[in-house]
Formats: C-alpha cells, sequence, structure tokens
C-alpha cells in the first residue's frame, strides 16, 4: 500500500489531512487534525511542508498577471476618485468620512483578503506564516481607518442635528460595521484556533471566518455602491461616475472572492471527511 499523503494547510501552524493513508494509526490522526496526540508524531516537520508550499505553486500566467494589475489599478483609481469628490469643495469634517471608509475596504481589507491568493503579485512566493501575518497587519490598518470614517460621521450627524441612520446606505453600513467588529473578533479566534479547540474545532471555525468573510466584503460593497448613489456623490461627481464605480466593485468583488470561497469550499469537504473518520 502506498504511503503517498497530500496536506492541505489551514492556519499558521496548523495542517489538516486532504488524504490520509490507513496505515496511519488513530494518535497521528489526531495530531493531523489539530487534536491532541503523542509527540513522538513529527509534526514539525509537517508544519515545515507547509510554510514551504510555495515552492510546489504553479507559475502564475500572463492571463493571471494582468488580471492582478488591473484590478488594482481600477480599485486605486476607484479611492482616487472619491477621495477627490470628498475634497472637491473644500476640507469639512465629512470629507473624511467616505476618504476613510473607502480606503479601508477598498484598499486595506481588499489586500487583506487577497493576501492568501496564489495570483496576487504582492504575495507571491511567500509562505503562509508570512500570508497570515500580512493579512493581519493590513486588516489593522483598514479597522483602524474604517473606526475613525464611522466616529467622523457620527460626530458629524450631532454637530448638525441630523437623523442617524435614515437612509439605505446608512443602515446598511451600519450592519456592516457590525459585522467587521465580529469579523474581527471571529480572526482572532481562527488565529488562535488551535488553543481553542475544545471549544470549537479548529477546521470549523475556519469555515465559519471563511463565510463570514465573504458575507462582509459583499456587505462592504453594496454600501460602497449605496454611498455612490447618495446625494452627496451625485451632486459633486459626473453623471455616470456611480455606474462606473459600481461596476469597478462588482467587478473587483467577484475577483476578489474566489479565494476565499474555493477555500470554503475545500475546507468543508475537509470537515465532512473529519466527521467521517
Amino acid at each position: 500500500m502506498s504511503n503517498y499523503h497530500t496536506f492541505r494547510s489551514d492556519s499558521e501552524g496548523e495542517v489538516t489531512p486532504a488524504l490520509v493513508n490507513r496505515e496511519h494509526s488513530s494518535a497521528e490522526t489526531a495530531t493531523l487534525l489539530g487534536e491532541d496526540a503523542p509527540s513522538r508524531t513529527d509534526v514539525s516537520g509537517i508544519r515545515k511542508m507547509n510554510t514551504n508550499r510555495q515552492e510546489q505553486q504553479t507559475p502564475t500566467s500572463w492571463a493571471q498577471i494582468v488580471m492582478n494589475i488591473v484590478i488594482h489599478s481600477l480599485l486605486l483609481i476607484l479611492t482616487g476618485y472619491v477621495i477627490y469628490v470628498s475634497f472637491s469643495q473644500g476640507m469639512f469634517l465629512f470629507s473624511w468620512h467616505p476618504t476613510l471608509m473607502t480606503t479601508g475596504y477598498v484598499i486595506f481589507m481588499t489586500e487583506a483578503i487577497l493576501s492568501f491568493s496564489e495570483n496576487n503579485l504582492l504575495a507571491k512566493n511567500k509562505n503562509f506564516k508570512w500570508r497570515v501575518k500580512l493579512h493581519w497587519i493590513l486588516q489593522t490598518i483598514g479597522g483602524s481607518c474604517i473606526t475613525a470614517g464611522f466616529i467622523i460621521i457620527l460626530a458629524n450627524k450631532f454637530i448638525n442635528d441630523k437623523p442617524h441612520f435614515h437612509t439605505n446606505h446608512a443602515i446598511v453600513g451600519l450592519v456592516t460595521i457590525i459585522l467587521t467588529v465580529l469579523g474581527a473578533a471571529g480572526g482572532i479566534w481562527t488565529k488562535y484556533s488551535y488553543d481553542l479547540r475544545q471549544y470549537l474545532r479548529p477546521v470549523y471555525a475556519k469555515l465559519i471566518h471563511s463565510v463570514f468573510g465573504s458575507i462582509l466584503y459583499i456587505m462592504a460593497i453594496t454600501t460602497l455602491i449605496l454611498g455612490m448613489n447618495s446625494d452627496f456623490f451625485e451632486r459633486y461627481s459626473f453623471s455616470s461616475a456611480k455606474w462606473i464605480g459600481g461596476f469597478i466593485l462588482v467587478l473587483s468583488g467577484i475577483y476578489i472572492l474566489v479565494k476565499p470561497v474555493t477555500t470554503f469550499v475545500s475546507r468543508f469537504k475537509t470537515a465532512f471527511m473529519r466527521a467521517s473518520l
């Protein structure tokens, strides 16, 4: 019988088997699945395979490179234009709200998600541990921008005595902010899922985080599109700007969410296999 094994990594320092040879003892299988096992299992060797797996990645095609450059360029142009419109009538407190929100979600959160994509040129040929660290840094910066942008719009409403959460943009935006906070908490749980495995198996924690993160990003895109349909944006931008901006966000969203969705499917299959062992 063959001794060939296939491994799939789920988080920093953790590996779950896609295929496990039947010759494995139950203790070895438990170790690979993130459970307690005798120390004789060479987990360090498996982790080394995990962190160095980029050497086995297939080369990025020209089509993937071009698409990567196009998506990044479109998002940078969109963010730059939103900032331009926000300050086109002068520097007001409100001007910082769309600026910080767009920067937080479109730039930093997007790059944080793409840090796990093999097609992303910024993280290409980097090991999984490096990608996890980059993901945390980008999400922290993006979360800081989003928090500041949310506080600014609340302060602006109070100062000008305007109603809160009155428009569709504001209502969906509030839901998005709440999901962002929950997503950050889920990210912390996922990072330390091995230490918290007595409460929830790591593979399930990652499944939840993948699904939740994808829903959050869709909500963020929806909020931004509604923002470009607001009176302020329509008043100070050219007539078709909201349609072009919406197209860029939808196109980019589809491209960006490919990796999280495929990761979810892969982890779901792993969880199903684990349950049948």
